[in-house]
């Protein structure tokens, strides 16, 4: 008896710290901790509701040369986005700390591939040795960061990421490349967008370097050079045109115009002759060859399903000086 009490006096102090700890750590009632719960329900789910992840790489060499490469999987304006953002530098907006960014809209299966990567990684739920801060002021350091009900949730790694982490960091790299091909670009100054702007004799370079981009994550793009229509730049729309010609898997769209069936225009005996307008091949993107301002200007959009409509947007626009 006396044996069985002593048991008993052992294991109830044992029993009240583990329900303590379990409490603590929310795991009471089979709830996980934040954001292990707010994780698996992206899992599930592939929807954001208001959760932000991000993976950063960041450090080694002052300015200019410090990398900072920020992906994020955020809401904008009500919608889950794609977005990677990193350091710029632009020698002829004579500007420091300019940051490029790039969007694109974020998929469900996006959402939930990396909410289980993180998970199946054991991120915020395991230490890595590369979680020693070696104290080093040029060490190049990663981090995971989840926010979620206003709380934010890090785990930094300044060794590189752990190899559990190999397949979230290959998935994240894959998105920034997609990004950085086909997201809508930005250069931003203090948080505002600036006006980019290049040498004329340069124009046409830029604009080719800018379609590389697309080329080498499509392999295949179909472009439909389009030039304003008082052509208040040629010579331009000439030299752009010049330096597109030379790249493998660019292929020029062709506008027709043909005639189709009148159509009643509401007056009594009236009609109204119709044109149709078609492209030969549809293609993927427009670039606009003009002047705005006095400045010659070229823009670049997805072209959609009707590339003769009104730009909602641009992916980039560059002036010439």
């Amino acid at each position: 008896m006396k044996e069985g009490l002593s048991f008993l006096t052992c294991v109830t102090p044992i029993c009240g710290f583990l329900l303590i700890a379990m409490a603590c750590s929310g795991f009471v009632n089979g709830v996980k901790p934040p954001p292990l719960a707010e994780l698996a329900r992206l899992a599930g789910q592939g929807r954001l509701d208001g959760v932000t992840i991000e993976y950063w790489v960041g450090g080694g060499l002052p300015p200019p040369y410090y990398r900072s490469d920020q992906f994020r999987l955020l809401s904008v304006e009500s919608r889950d986005t794609l977005e990677f953002a990193r350091p710029y530098r632009d020698p002829a907006a004579k500007l420091e700390g300019l940051v490029e960014k790039f969007r694109l809209p974020a998929q469900p299966p996006e959402v939930r591939g990396l909410a289980k990567l993180i998970l199946d990684a054991g991120v915020f739920e395991r230490q890595f040795p590369e979680e020693k801060d070696p104290g080093r002021a040029d060490a190049l350091a990663t981090e995971v960061i989840v926010t979620a009900g206003g709380r934010e949730f890090k785990r930094r790694y300044f060794s590189g990421a752990p190899k559990p982490l190999e397949a979230l960091q290959a998935e994240v790299e894959r998105l920034v490349q997609r990004l950085t091909a086909n997201g809508t670009r930005q250069v931003l100054s203090q948080g505002k967008p600036i006006e980019e702007t290049v040498p004329l004799a340069r124009l046409a370079e830029e604009v080719g370097r800018r379609i590389d981009r697309r080329l080498s994550a499509k392999g295949r793009l179909v472009v439909w050079l389009r030039e304003s229509e008082d052509n208040p730049a040629p010579e331009a729309a000439r030299e752009v045109k010049r330096a597109l010609e030379t790249k493998s898997g660019l292929v020029f769209s062709t506008q027709r115009v043909a005639g189709a069936v009148p159509v009643p225009s509401g007056e009594p005996g009236g009609h109204v002759h119709m044109l149709i307008y078609a492209f030969d091949p549809h293609p993927d993107v427009v670039l606009w060859v003009g002047e705005v301002n006095g400045r010659i200007c070229v823009t670049e959009r997805d072209a959609g399903k009707d590339p003769m409509a009104p730009a909602a947007s641009w992916n980039w626009t560059l002036y010439a000086r």
